[in-house]
């Protein structure tokens, strides 16, 4: 009737094949991963909300420095921090995830040559980008996150250890316990480097502009590379902090000095970064000649994997919010996008009247 014979129709159901089973885990983890995401991106509206519909708080954000700060810092732990704390809770429960690389280092050589080259590496990669930008400008493309002026600094005690907390501290502590540990470790037991880059993917999309998404895909695979060959989270910690806390140095001197020291700043401390991270890396790869070479997985189907997760429904939707925002982020997109939708509109409904 149904093509199958009556002996095999009376065969006992077969178990699971195990890489079936690993699909049916990677799904399960990816599952967790999206709901992480959509948490940040829930937790972000709605304090956007609150702020937006509530006049007063509002305007004293925007004019009060001090508050502004600390809102921000509630903003980090809020929106980044607490909903993968939650996404470990849950993935410790399941056995996903027994703990995070938050001991001590394999080799502290290593680790020192890895903090000062993946700081200069990061240098390395902001040029990259920003000869990107001016060459999607030269055509015409141009993006709102661009145009953003540096932000200047009350030259306070109390500011700047806000500030340090606030652009510094809390963003490696958080982003790194998320990105680099909550999502990447959960994924290395399907290949160390699928791991690294669709934990550095996730991690560049979540920033949801043109001006920081390339730079943190490619600052989130060097992250994850030294936190996995470290054996500890604390080198890519290390790494985060500095690369933010130069930046910050940098709208300081401008705050305190003018324009033309900032850039005179920003040129000595990356030329600086970039030769002493160039001499790390050289040592560190003469001490590692299989340095690119990290653990495999047995299942090897790399853009299998990659889909089980991308294509999961909680990643996939968050993705089509950053998605969403990167599009709102080109100048002009958005009016041509209404114009668009307006005639689209205008066309069916005449449609229907006639």
């Amino acid at each position: 009737m149904n093509g199958y014979t009556v002996a095999e129709m009376n065969q006992p159901i077969r178990p699971l094949r195990p890489y079936a089973k690993e699909q049916k885990r990677l799904f399960v983890v990816a599952l967790l991963i999206g709901v992480g995401m959509l948490l940040q991106i829930c937790g972000s509206s709605l304090l956007s909300t609150l702020l937006s519909y509530n006049t007063d708080i509002y305007n004293r954000y925007i004019n009060d420095e001090l508050f502004g700060l600390v809102i921000d810092m509630v903003y980090t732990s809020f929106c980044v921090f607490l909903p993968f704390v939650l996404v470990f809770f849950v993935m410790h429960k399941k056995g996903i995830l027994k703990s995070l690389p938050l001991g001590s280092v394999y080799d502290p050589v290593n680790t020192s040559l890895l903090l000062f080259g993946g700081l200069g590496l990061c240098y390395v990669v902001n040029s990259i980008v920003s000869y990107l930008y001016i060459i999607m400008s030269s055509f015409g493309l141009d993006f709102y996150s661009m145009q953003q002026e540096t932000e200047l600094i009350t030259l306070t005690p109390s500011i700047l250890l806000l500030q340090v907390l606030r652009s510094a501290v809390l963003p490696a502590l958080f982003e790194e316990f998320a990105y680099r540990g909550v999502v990447m470790q959960s994924l290395r037991r399907y290949g160390d480097w699928f791991a690294i880059l669709v934990s550095a993917f996730l991690f560049g999309m979540i920033h949801g502009n043109m001006l920081q998404v390339p730079f943190a895909f490619l600052v989130g695979i060097i992250l994850g590379y030294c936190t996995i060959v470290t054996g500890s989270m604390w080198c890519s910690i290390g790494i985060h902090f500095l690369n933010n806390f130069f930046a910050l140095l940098q709208s300081v001197v401008q705050s305190a000095a003018g324009e033309t020291a900032a850039t005179i700043y920003l040129t000595v401390i990356m030329n600086v970064s970039m030769i002493v991270g160039a001499i790390c890396l050289i040592v560190y790869v003469s001490r590692n000649r299989a340095f690119f070479r990290l653990r495999p997985s047995k299942f090897r189907f790399m853009m299998h994997k990659t889909s089980l997760v991308l294509c999961a429904p909680p990643v996939f939707i968050s993705l089509g919010y950053y998605v969403y925002a990167i599009l709102m982020d080109i100048v002009g997109f958005y009016e041509w996008f209404s114009e668009s939708v307006g005639n689209l509109f205008y066309y069916f409904s005449s449609g229907t009247m006639y």
